[in-house]
């Protein structure tokens, strides 16, 4: 594998290079007061990180909110924040022609809830196989590696960081970096990942769960796959309420309140089933403490997993559900 070994400075200085020339923004993770957070630059690279071990949010939401034709955004973002995108783009809802994806190894994240000091550098290390310490998505994450989007930012077992470029747009961001390509170690510290823990799959343990749902929808909102403009739950149709509602309570009887949660949680895996990522940014969002990653994360494995697919592994790797192939699923159970 070639690629250009990265030493101190280098990567901040071709970022840099590009911003000089106010033609791009780069869009990545900001150092700050014991936590990091994400941030657009323009013009210098200022208290820039290029890892973070706190997850709050999925980057391409921002992407997605943000995004306008034609603007040139080079992304140093996490791995299913590089898979989201890319979902994103074959859903057209960001154009990719004029952005650059490059994906960091990632050990992990700790919840943005989680009180206490943020992991240091080898604490950081043990994330990814503790359970206990990370994040559910994180511990079962399937791909922490960079080897998503244009280019990647990899970690060899010595502590050196190596750019890799995937595509010719990956290549123009590998000629900013000083040096020559040479031989890139064939071990990385970050390898491929693994589900280690079972989903659920129980319907009484999903309703026990879900009943605490408050219906704020913060999961809804803070899926960056999640992109529909007019949301079928913004109307009466699912979700009645005013006259509506009052008209149903009138026809079908007493009902409990929030209602139809048990609906709208099921529509929703049904909807983001082959596109999510499992990064668990739904369940970062939710204020009951719902275990949202085990039950999307779940059905869409499956799913996933029916049609040899991965969400966001490349831009030419077609969504299934918007393809058609004829005797498709055919060794499929009814």
């Amino acid at each position: 594998m070639q690629a250009k070994r990265i030493t101190n400075g280098e990567l901040e200085g071709a970022l840099n290079k590009l911003l000089s020339e106010d033609q791009y923004l780069v869009m990545g993770f900001e150092k700050g007061s014991g936590n990091v957070y994400h941030r657009i630059f323009k013009e210098k690279l200022d208290n820039y990180a290029l890892t973070n071990p706190v997850f709050a949010t999925n980057g391409a939401l921002y992407l997605r909110r943000l995004f306008a034709k034609g603007a040139q955004i080079v992304l140093m973002l996490r791995p299913c924040e590089i898979r989201s995108y890319i979902e994103l783009a074959k859903l057209t809802q960001i154009e990719p022609a004029d952005i650059i994806a490059v994906s960091v190894d990632c050990f992990g994240t700790v919840s943005s809830k989680k009180e206490g000091d943020v992991p240091g550098a080898e604490e950081l290390k043990g994330l990814a196989k503790d359970a206990e310490k990370a994040r559910w998505a994180c511990a079962n994450c399937r791909e922490r590696r960079g080897v998503v989007g244009d280019a990647g930012i990899r970690l060899d077992a010595n502590g050196t960081y190596w750019a890799v470029s995937y595509t010719d747009k990956g290549k123009t961001f590998l000629s900013l970096i000083d040096g020559e390509a040479e031989e890139a170690p064939e071990q990385m510290e970050v390898g491929p990942g693994e589900v280690r823990a079972a989903f659920q799959v129980d319907m009484k343990e999903f309703a026990k769960d879900f009943s605490k749902c408050i219906m704020c929808m913060n999961c809804r909102d803070m899926c960056p796959v999640c992109y529909c403009v007019d949301c079928v739950f913004n109307g009466d149709e699912y979700l009645p309420k005013g006259d509506a509602l009052f008209n149903k309570v009138f026809r079908t009887g007493s009902t409990g309140m929030p209602r139809g949660k048990e609906l709208f949680h099921l529509i929703r895996m049904f909807h983001v089933s082959q596109t999510c990522v499992g990064c668990g940014a739904c369940e970062e969002a939710c204020p009951q403490g719902i275990p949202l990653t085990k039950y999307f994360k779940g059905v869409s494995e499956r799913l996933q997993g029916m049609f040899s697919y991965m969400s966001g592994r490349s831009l030419s790797e077609m969504i299934p559900y918007l393809t058609f192939v004829e005797d498709e699923l055919k060794d499929a159970e009814d």
